[in-house]
């Protein structure tokens, strides 16, 4: 069993653990929405952007979850950090010549990165705190991230809209602060393997395979795994709606556009917060409930793009608040439902699921591109999409109640 490092060192690791997170996110959200913008202005191919970034995701995750349990959280990590410091050297020249092309198979290797970095990034929290912290240091590190998102858009915004013909300078700056990751991630005391014994798998979609088949036994889980998905689809697509919508229709810059994405976000964790108390009030069917026919009215009204940008902001905000509110009863009936021994697989293969509904973001994206159709309708598909699924969902919904069985 391993041994458990010194408090002093446990919370200096950690500390520097959440650093490197933050860091990570706050680079990947740069980067990727630089890449989104650049790719509007090429005919708006975002949607091959986000199937680029899903696909390594998709393909790789099962090699990823092996490694992290085979060797040192702590060594991936650092591998992770150096690899993505050298992707985004390569990168800050597709900046600088602004090739799409260039920057997509950036994308591509920057997703793999990000697919190898996560498993050892969520299982190592354990290993660095004690249980009667676990939920607090989740917390820490899910605030933290939403704040590196939110960060991370609006700084890709402020660049775009500063640096257009300079986007070499944004490059540097995304190696800039993989260096500072770098120097965060050494700072972790390292940790041994779990199971450096472990045979390697050499089918990455074996388990995965599997364990959806077993997924499908049980219906209420299977119906969290289809509504955790969607929910991912649809802030997938509302990414590349919103982008289009803000520069084609509200003739916006670049950093205004991203500012309506902070605002959505800001939107989604006040609604994971407010979520926990209607959860205790109204119990998680009534609460998904509200929060799909909030988020649907909201997407719908959004159709009306002649509105004042203050009101668009506010169905934005609410749009978030209301999708956080319908994201987090089925996150926490994900993470309770399955049975002790099977709960890493079972989120895997959810896991899985999500980046699907992402990539099928992408290619509908396209599709829509391809047929002309303003932006503004992509709320009106968003919405009815959402309607569509809480009609099947409705009269199981009262089995996404999360029983203690113990």
């Amino acid at each position: 069993m391993p041994v458990s490092p010194s408090p002093k060192l446990a919370e200096r690791s950690f500390g520097a653990f959440v650093g490197t997170q933050f860091l990570g996110a706050f680079n990947d959200n740069i980067f990727k929405q630089l890449i989104l913008l650049l790719a509007l202005s090429h005919g708006d191919i975002q949607g091959y952007a986000m199937i680029v970034f899903a696909l390594p995701f998709i393909c790789f995750s099962g090699y990823a979850g092996q490694l992290s349990e085979k060797y040192s959280k702590t060594a991936i990590m650092r591998a992770s950090k150096i690899a993505e410091m050298v992707i985004m050297g390569i990168a800050a020249y597709g900046f600088y010549t602004q090739s799409i092309s260039f920057l997509l198979i950036s994308l591509f290797f920057m997703g793999a990165q990000s697919t190898y970095f996560s498993p050892a990034k969520f299982g190592v929290i354990p290993e660095l705190v004690q249980d009667k912290v676990l939920v607090a240091a989740n917390g820490v590190v899910q605030m933290t991230s939403f704040g590196a998102i939110i960060l991370g858009t609006a700084s890709a915004g402020f660049l775009k809209a500063n640096l257009d013909g300079q986007l070499g300078y944004a490059g540097l700056c995304c190696v800039g602060i993989s260096v500072l990751g770098i120097i965060a991630v050494w700072i972790i005391v390292p940790r041994p393997a779990n199971l450096p014994d472990q045979k390697f798998a050499m089918n990455p979609f074996s388990r995965v395979t599997f364990t959806l088949k077993e997924i499908a036994k049980d219906r209420p889980l299977l119906l969290a795994v289809i509504a955790n998905a969607f929910f991912y689809f649809s802030g997938s697509l509302v990414i590349q709606i919103i982008n289009s919508y803000g520069i084609n229709l509200l003739k916006l810059n670049e950093l205004q556009v991203s500012m309506l994405l902070v605002t959505l976000t800001g939107g989604i964790m006040a609604g994971c917060l407010l979520s926990a108390v209607m959860q205790k009030r109204l119990g998680a069917k009534w609460t998904i409930f509200w929060g799909a026919v909030g988020a649907a009215v909201m997407q719908g009204a959004l159709v009306f793009h002649t509105m004042p940008l203050g009101g668009i902001r506010v169905l934005l905000g609410l749009a978030g608040l209301f999708s956080g509110i319908y994201f987090v009863p089925i996150a926490a009936f994900l993470q309770s439902r399955p049975a002790l021994g099977s709960k890493g697989e079972v989120l895997a293969a959810a896991g899985v699921c999500s980046w699907v509904g992402i990539l099928c973001s992408g290619i509908i994206w396209q599709v829509y591109v391809g047929l002309s159709i303003e932006a503004n309708w992509g709320w009106l598909l968003l919405a009815g999409g959402l309607v569509v699924l809480l009609v099947t969902l409705f009269p199981r919904l009262r089995d996404l109640e999360i029983r203690d069985e113990r």
